[in-house]
């Protein structure tokens, strides 16, 4: 399994003083993730790692997985409410938590 080379999260927005970035609580860089620009020619660009373009391209597939791999943990008989010992509750609550996370709750 390849391991990802991206800034690590967990990930915030920060939009003091009207500039709106994203940042890093791991690295506490402020819009180290993503941050804008003005270039010399008076337009806007972002500044972001290739790392951090593919993971961003990639969320909604990421979270449609995760959506259905919770309803197959579901279905086979699967709950969790918490944390747990258990690797399979444990990876349930984990993705329940992602899944919320990237659905705003």
């Amino acid at each position: 399994m390849s391991e990802f080379k991206g800034t690590p999260g967990p990930w915030e927005w920060w939009t003091s003083n009207s500039f709106l970035r994203l940042s890093s609580k791991a690295t506490g860089k402020d819009g180290g993730v993503i941050d804008s620009y003005k270039m010399s020619d008076g337009h806007t660009s972002l500044s972001v790692k290739y790392e951090d373009m593919a993971l961003i391209a990639a969320a909604p597939e990421l979270l449609e997985a995760c959506i259905r791999m919770r309803n197959q943990l579901y279905a086979a008989g699967y709950e969790s409410k918490e944390k747990s010992l258990n690797p399979t509750k444990e990876l349930l609550w984990q993705t329940e938590q992602a899944i919320d996370k990237a659905l705003g709750k």
